[in-house]
């Protein structure tokens, strides 16, 4: 009886039962081409994430990527502790020089007599002076410490030791 029942029922509504089932085919068909499109755009993003990665999934992937940043970060530390040994001995090279050129004695033709300084970031370093006479000529070297001479300097020296010193430091320690 129920089943006669269900079989008049279905052949009294036949066509408002076809036209739903066709309207939910239809809304069916356009969610599969929707997740279809979708699909297609996570796979052509995921394989460019992949892209240069020999391994097949994103955990190998991610853990490659974490080994070569370890590695970065491993060359990184060793070039920053090389700049800090290469900023240590170029704060003792000679990167400040200055030098003039003098008449020491009045009764001498030409600017024969010279200063020079040469001095590092700490304003250490040594002043070579020469002085030319008309018998003989003497060389003398003293050391800068700080800037300044345990030595007497001329008023030349103090001069080139000054020049020296105002210049700016080629980089910055």
């Amino acid at each position: 009886m129920f089943l006669n029942n269900l079989v008049n029922y279905i052949a009294s509504h036949a066509t408002v039962l076809l036209l739903t089932c066709m309207l939910l085919i239809l809304i069916l068909l356009i969610l599969v081409i929707y997740t279809m499109v979708r699909l297609s755009t996570m796979r052509a993003r995921y394989r460019e994430m992949m892209r240069g990665s020999q391994t097949e999934n994103l955990e190998g992937m991610l853990i490659q990527h974490i080994h070569e940043v370890e590695k970065v970060s491993a060359i990184n530390t060793r070039i920053l502790e090389e700049n800090e040994l290469i900023r240590q001995f170029i704060r003792k090279s000679l990167v400040r020089t200055a030098m003039v050129r003098f008449r020491a004695f009045e009764d001498m033709g030409g600017d024969l007599s010279y200063a020079v300084a040469m001095l590092d970031a700490n304003n250490d370093g040594i002043i070579f002076s020469s002085i030319f006479a008309r018998a003989d000529s003497r060389s003398y070297i003293k050391p800068i410490k700080g800037g300044s001479s345990e030595y007497p300097l001329t008023d030349e020296e103090k001069g080139v030791l000054r020049e020296a010193m105002a210049q700016p430091l080629p980089i910055q320690y």
